[in-house]
């Protein structure tokens, strides 16, 4: 039986579309900086976070498609 994935502060669980919009503003950011070693950096950042994403173990590991339901939920009360 799958056990259930927790969120604790040192392991956060996020949302497919948290992922997406996270690696979106990365790829984004490293576009505003001229091309150089900055924009290097950053862009490096959006492919490693591109090549985390197609990494089935890595995205079941960090990815809840209910987290960001729970959160909601619970922000409301």
């Amino acid at each position: 039986m799958p056990r259930a994935i927790q969120s604790t502060p040192d392991h956060r669980i996020y949302s497919r579309a948290e992922l997406t919009k996270v690696r979106r503003s990365t790829s984004l950011y490293a576009r505003s900086f001229p091309p150089g070693p900055e924009r290097n950096y950053h862009c490096q950042i959006a492919l490693s976070l591109r090549s985390l994403f197609t990494n089935e173990a890595w995205l079941e590991a960090h990815r809840s498609d209910e987290s960001r339901e729970l959160r909601m939920q619970e922000s409301s009360r």
